[in-house]
């Protein structure tokens, strides 16, 4: 069963009141961060020098199409320290404490300007997820399972340990929105180009990583990829599975899921489409799923 709201058991109203917030790059939709009490806070998307906030204002959809028209790939820009100050003052308001899930300090620099803010006040507690969207999202929600049996120290520790579990990896039709981001070589771009090559990007330890190389369309590269990456799970493997998307054609979203679907691994299949912020590098039709090794 492919879903977007994933379920999360009852709360026990008399515990202490953890406040769980995420970087917006975690990917889940507004609804979906209501739904599960999550503070999030916004990164910022930059065209033609103005600033609009990636969560909830801007989609996918608009930043391709800017980059159609104008060949230029939107900036990323995280919040800054005061941003986030003021954010977990907010966020502080009816909570004891504050545990925030960060974007992988590796690939920005949010990590860095939320534990500037933290330091600067009391019961705030932040986390590098070593990951980002579904990967960020996995580990958001186990936050909000956790904060009714833990502290907020202990819920800290508890998700390093967790976050080493979590599996991540995309693959992109074309790697133009990576070489213009910067992540990937000219050499490396007109070459996968030119042999129309769609390459699978692994988050591994923080970064992102070059893994297998598929070739041919697009929708058999899908398939492939799918298989390729569900092939080696065990079985105490196959609880959830996130898939994050920016894949416009219904037709071709629907093949993918049915590939993950008809292998019937999973207990539950949860799909969100990639933010804005992430979307600025994966480009068009980008691919990934997330899911938790034991």
């Amino acid at each position: 069963m492919v879903t977007d709201v994933i379920k999360i058991s009852e709360k026990d109203k008399n515990m202490d009141k953890i406040c769980i917030s995420a970087d917006s790059t975690f990917d889940m939709t507004p609804e979906m961060a209501e739904h599960y009490e999550i503070k999030v806070i916004p990164s910022y998307v930059r065209m033609d020098e103005t600033d609009y906030f990636d969560y909830p204002d801007i989609e996918q959809e608009a930043l391709f199409e800017y980059y159609s028209q104008t060949k230029k790939l939107p900036q990323t820009v995280a919040a800054n320290p005061m941003e986030y100050e003021k954010f977990f003052i907010e966020c502080l308001a009816g909570h004891d404490s504050v545990v925030h899930i960060a974007k992988s300090a590796w690939m920005s620099c949010c990590y860095e300007n939320a534990m500037i803010a933290a330091q600067k006040l009391k019961n705030v507690y932040v986390v590098d997820s070593t990951t980002i969207s579904g990967g960020s999202a996995l580990l958001t929600l186990e936050a909000v399972k956790q904060k009714e049996f833990l502290d907020a120290i202990d819920l800290q520790e508890h998700l390093f340990d967790f976050r080493e579990k979590i599996s991540g990896s995309f693959i992109v039709e074309t790697v133009e929105y990576l070489h213009e981001g910067g992540r990937c070589s000219t050499l490396t771009y007109f070459g996968a180009s030119a042999m129309q090559i769609k390459p699978s990007i692994i988050i591994r330890d923080g970064r992102l990583t070059v893994g297998k190389k598929y070739m041919g369309s697009y929708r058999r590269c899908l398939r492939d990829y799918i298989e390729s990456t569900l092939l080696s799970l065990e079985e105490n493997e196959r609880d959830i599975l996130v898939v994050a998307h920016a894949i416009q054609d219904e037709v071709l979203l629907n093949f993918a899921l049915e590939q993950i679907e008809r292998k019937q691994y999973f207990k539950e299949i949860y799909k969100m489409k990639i933010g804005a912020a992430v979307a600025c590098h994966g480009g068009p039709n980008v691919f990934g799923v997330f899911l938790i090794k034991k």
